[in-house]
């Protein structure tokens, strides 16, 4: 078994158009946010390190029936452990960074405005979510997601980021 860990850089890719969470505005109103890379460091069973990127969105817009649409998402420097664990608003599992923030699956293509955000990463891309988590499953040398999160193999370190502006397309 070995550690890995996931990089949740600063650095932006492209463009994502979401639209606000909870309340979608029945999808009307789209709100464009920057894809960051993000990228899955560990040591393969050779020693020899590995690196892989992905594309994800790292803030999302926030909005109730009641409130006003704002930029949401985990903006500091930070390094949390992860668990692997049930997602309550969507079918399946995800990293679970802390409290209501996990890394999970994201919209297969991001610029459709299909799929809301408020905060979590979301790992984007036609079948990215699952070579995301073959990455780490591969790089860990375990075959089971709970063994990993039991285990405390993975860690995600997030680099310090400014929130983009809230911007409507």
């Amino acid at each position: 078994m070995r550690q890995v860990t996931i990089i949740v850089t600063s650095f932006t890719l492209a463009n994502a158009h979401i639209p606000s969470y909870p309340d979608s505005q029945n999808y009307q109103i789209l709100y464009r946010v920057p894809l960051y890379r993000i990228y899955v460091e560990g040591r393969d069973a050779a020693n020899n390190l590995v690196q892989e990127d992905f594309e994800a969105i790292r803030f999302g817009v926030h909005k109730s029936t009641s409130s006003q649409p704002m930029v949401v998402g985990m903006a500091q420097a930070q390094t949390h452990t992860l668990s692997w664990e049930d997602i309550s608003t969507m079918p399946g599992n995800a990293w679970r960074v802390y409290d209501g923030f996990f890394i999970h699956e994201g919209p297969e293509y991001p610029l459709n405005g299909n799929f809301g955000s408020i905060g979590c990463v979301e790992i984007c891309g036609v079948s990215e979510w699952d070579r995301f988590n073959k990455v780490i499953k591969d790089l860990t040398g375990v075959n089971n997601y709970n063994q990993i999160s039991n285990s405390n193999l993975l860690t995600a370190e997030y680099e310090i980021a400014t929130r983009p502006p809230l911007i409507q397309v």
